[in-house]
Protein backbone atom coordinates (compact mmCIF):
# COMPACT_ATOMS: atom_id res chain seq x y z
CA UNK A 1 0.00 0.00 0.00
CA UNK A 2 0.87 3.73 -0.10
CA UNK A 3 -0.54 6.59 1.52
CA UNK A 4 -1.34 10.30 0.25
CA UNK A 5 1.31 13.26 1.50
CA UNK A 6 4.61 13.29 2.95
CA UNK A 7 5.51 13.62 6.45
CA UNK A 8 4.01 12.62 9.94
CA UNK A 9 0.58 12.97 8.58
CA UNK A 10 1.27 10.24 5.94
CA UNK A 11 3.13 8.42 8.47
CA UNK A 12 0.61 8.44 10.98
CA UNK A 13 -2.01 7.51 8.41
CA UNK A 14 0.33 4.47 7.36
CA UNK A 15 0.38 3.54 10.86
CA UNK A 16 -2.95 3.43 11.32
CA UNK A 17 -3.91 1.67 8.48
CA UNK A 18 -1.70 -0.95 9.05
CA UNK A 19 -2.31 -1.71 12.52
CA UNK A 20 -6.02 -1.83 11.44
CA UNK A 21 -4.98 -4.11 8.29
CA UNK A 22 -3.23 -6.07 11.29
CA UNK A 23 -6.33 -6.42 13.10
CA UNK A 24 -8.96 -7.09 10.16
CA UNK A 25 -7.07 -9.92 7.93
CA UNK A 26 -6.16 -11.93 11.25
CA UNK A 27 -10.50 -12.03 11.51
CA UNK A 28 -11.76 -11.78 7.96
CA UNK A 29 -10.70 -14.11 4.97
CA UNK A 30 -12.26 -12.05 2.07
CA UNK A 31 -9.80 -8.98 0.38
CA UNK A 32 -12.96 -7.22 -0.29
CA UNK A 33 -14.56 -7.40 3.04
CA UNK A 34 -11.04 -5.76 4.47
CA UNK A 35 -10.60 -3.19 2.10
CA UNK A 36 -14.31 -2.33 2.95
CA UNK A 37 -13.59 -2.32 6.43
CA UNK A 38 -10.31 -0.48 6.44
CA UNK A 39 -11.64 2.44 3.82
CA UNK A 40 -15.06 3.07 6.09
CA UNK A 41 -12.84 2.92 8.88
CA UNK A 42 -10.42 5.47 7.57
CA UNK A 43 -13.08 7.98 5.53
CA UNK A 44 -15.02 7.92 9.00
CA UNK A 45 -13.98 11.73 10.17
CA UNK A 46 -11.42 12.05 7.43
CA UNK A 47 -11.01 16.10 7.27
CA UNK A 48 -7.90 16.13 6.19
CA UNK A 49 -8.97 13.66 2.91
CA UNK A 50 -5.82 11.67 3.35
CA UNK A 51 -6.33 8.15 1.43
CA UNK A 52 -4.47 5.18 0.91
CA UNK A 53 -3.81 2.72 -1.81
CA UNK A 54 -3.55 -0.56 -1.36
CA UNK A 55 -3.47 -4.48 -3.16
CA UNK A 56 -4.88 -6.54 -0.34
CA UNK A 57 -4.54 -10.26 -1.80
CA UNK A 58 -4.98 -14.05 -0.16
CA UNK A 59 -2.27 -16.89 -1.77
CA UNK A 60 -3.84 -20.37 -1.51
CA UNK A 61 0.21 -21.82 -1.14
CA UNK A 62 -1.43 -25.40 -1.97
CA UNK A 63 -3.62 -24.36 -5.14
CA UNK A 64 -1.74 -21.07 -6.14
CA UNK A 65 -5.07 -19.51 -6.30
CA UNK A 66 -4.81 -15.60 -5.53
CA UNK A 67 -8.12 -14.05 -4.20
CA UNK A 68 -7.54 -9.93 -4.67
CA UNK A 69 -8.96 -6.79 -4.01
CA UNK A 70 -7.33 -3.86 -5.27
CA UNK A 71 -7.98 -0.31 -3.95
CA UNK A 72 -6.93 2.26 -6.34
CA UNK A 73 -2.96 0.77 -6.04
CA UNK A 74 -0.69 0.17 -9.20
CA UNK A 75 -1.52 -3.00 -10.71
CA UNK A 76 0.78 -6.08 -9.88
CA UNK A 77 2.63 -6.88 -12.37
CA UNK A 78 2.56 -10.78 -13.36
CA UNK A 79 5.83 -12.21 -14.57
CA UNK A 80 5.70 -16.05 -15.98
CA UNK A 81 6.40 -18.25 -19.56
CA UNK A 82 3.78 -16.11 -21.76
CA UNK A 83 5.89 -13.01 -21.01
CA UNK A 84 5.35 -10.19 -18.52
CA UNK A 85 1.97 -8.04 -18.08
CA UNK A 86 -0.05 -5.55 -15.85
CA UNK A 87 -2.68 -7.92 -13.91
CA UNK A 88 -6.00 -6.45 -14.90
CA UNK A 89 -7.43 -4.98 -11.48
CA UNK A 90 -11.06 -3.70 -11.17
CA UNK A 91 -11.39 0.40 -10.83
CA UNK A 92 -11.77 0.42 -6.96
CA UNK A 93 -11.25 3.77 -5.30
CA UNK A 94 -8.23 4.10 -3.37
CA UNK A 95 -8.84 3.88 1.01
CA UNK A 96 -10.56 6.59 3.10
CA UNK A 97 -12.38 8.20 0.44
CA UNK A 98 -16.09 7.59 0.35
CA UNK A 99 -17.62 5.23 3.38
CA UNK A 100 -19.59 2.86 1.75
CA UNK A 101 -17.81 1.78 -1.19
CA UNK A 102 -18.57 -1.62 -3.13
CA UNK A 103 -15.43 -3.03 -2.73
CA UNK A 104 -15.20 -6.06 -5.30
CA UNK A 105 -12.41 -8.80 -5.14
CA UNK A 106 -11.11 -10.56 -8.06
CA UNK A 107 -9.15 -14.31 -8.53
CA UNK A 108 -6.93 -15.97 -10.80
CA UNK A 109 -4.36 -18.30 -10.70
CA UNK A 110 -0.66 -18.71 -10.24
CA UNK A 111 1.14 -21.43 -12.48
CA UNK A 112 4.79 -22.83 -10.68
CA UNK A 113 7.33 -20.65 -11.14
CA UNK A 114 4.68 -17.56 -11.56
CA UNK A 115 6.45 -14.15 -10.22
CA UNK A 116 4.53 -11.50 -8.87
CA UNK A 117 6.09 -7.78 -8.88
CA UNK A 118 4.16 -5.15 -6.87
CA UNK A 119 5.44 -1.81 -6.13
CA UNK A 120 4.64 1.73 -5.18
CA UNK A 121 4.35 4.56 -7.76
CA UNK A 122 7.78 5.96 -6.30
CA UNK A 123 9.19 3.50 -8.94
CA UNK A 124 7.21 4.52 -11.76
CA UNK A 125 7.28 8.41 -11.02
CA UNK A 126 10.74 8.25 -10.23
CA UNK A 127 12.42 11.17 -12.18
CA UNK A 128 15.83 12.03 -13.21
CA UNK A 129 17.86 15.52 -14.07
CA UNK A 130 15.33 16.15 -17.07
CA UNK A 131 12.03 15.65 -15.27
CA UNK A 132 11.49 12.42 -16.96
CA UNK A 133 9.57 9.52 -15.47
CA UNK A 134 10.76 6.15 -15.09
CA UNK A 135 7.10 4.88 -16.93
CA UNK A 136 5.20 1.77 -16.51
CA UNK A 137 6.19 1.08 -20.02
CA UNK A 138 10.02 1.30 -19.17
CA UNK A 139 9.40 -1.49 -15.79
CA UNK A 140 7.52 -3.54 -18.20
CA UNK A 141 10.81 -3.59 -20.49
CA UNK A 142 13.18 -4.13 -17.80
CA UNK A 143 11.15 -6.86 -16.10
CA UNK A 144 10.91 -8.48 -19.24
CA UNK A 145 14.73 -8.59 -19.71
CA UNK A 146 14.83 -10.34 -16.27
CA UNK A 147 11.86 -12.88 -16.16
CA UNK A 148 12.90 -16.15 -14.68
CA UNK A 149 15.02 -15.10 -12.25
CA UNK A 150 14.69 -14.88 -8.99
CA UNK A 151 12.49 -12.85 -6.53
CA UNK A 152 15.65 -11.02 -4.79
CA UNK A 153 17.42 -10.32 -8.34
CA UNK A 154 14.73 -8.93 -9.86
CA UNK A 155 14.31 -6.31 -7.24
CA UNK A 156 18.09 -5.76 -7.28
CA UNK A 157 18.02 -4.71 -10.89
CA UNK A 158 14.89 -2.19 -10.57
CA UNK A 159 16.27 -0.48 -7.85
CA UNK A 160 20.04 -0.77 -9.46
CA UNK A 161 18.32 0.50 -12.34
CA UNK A 162 15.89 3.25 -10.96
CA UNK A 163 19.21 4.57 -9.27
CA UNK A 164 21.05 5.23 -12.95
CA UNK A 165 17.69 6.52 -14.31
CA UNK A 166 18.00 9.16 -11.46
CA UNK A 167 21.21 9.68 -10.90
CA UNK A 168 21.61 13.28 -10.19
CA UNK A 169 17.88 13.69 -8.96
CA UNK A 170 16.50 14.03 -6.03
CA UNK A 171 13.96 11.40 -4.74
CA UNK A 172 10.77 12.44 -4.57
CA UNK A 173 8.49 9.79 -3.11
CA UNK A 174 9.02 6.46 -1.76
CA UNK A 175 10.17 3.11 -3.37
CA UNK A 176 8.71 0.05 -2.00
CA UNK A 177 8.71 -3.06 -4.12
CA UNK A 178 7.53 -6.52 -2.92
CA UNK A 179 8.53 -9.13 -5.45
CA UNK A 180 7.28 -12.59 -4.78
CA UNK A 181 7.95 -16.44 -6.67
CA UNK A 182 5.41 -19.05 -6.62
CA UNK A 183 6.93 -22.29 -6.28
Amino acid sequence: GDVSGKGVPASLVMSVTCRLFRTMASHVKSPEKIVASLNDTLAENNESNMFCTAFVGILDLQTGRLEYCNAGHNAPVLMNLSGVKYMEVLPNLALGLFEGFPYQSESCTLEKGNTMFLYTDGVTEAENISKELYSEEHLLEVLGRNNGRESVQITGVIVDDIERHSLGAEQSDDITILCLKYR
